[in-house]
């Protein structure tokens, strides 16, 4: 089960929530655990970028 994200846009708490494809694609809503809120939104601050500098 994939591991995703959410940061909290009221006290700044980026939170892992496990939740299957089939229910992230349903857009439940998630709860702060730290303040309770539920102004939670995704978060991709682990994202790596590999590129290559020689194009053939």
């Amino acid at each position: 089960m994939p591991t995703y994200e959410y940061l909290c846009r009221d006290c700044g708490k980026i939170t892992e929530v496990r939740e299957s494809l089939a229910e992230k694609e349903k857009g439940l809503g998630h709860t702060c655990p730290s303040c309770g809120s539920n102004n939670m939104i995704q978060y991709f601050g682990n994202t790596i970028v590999i590129a290559s500098t020689h194009l053939h």
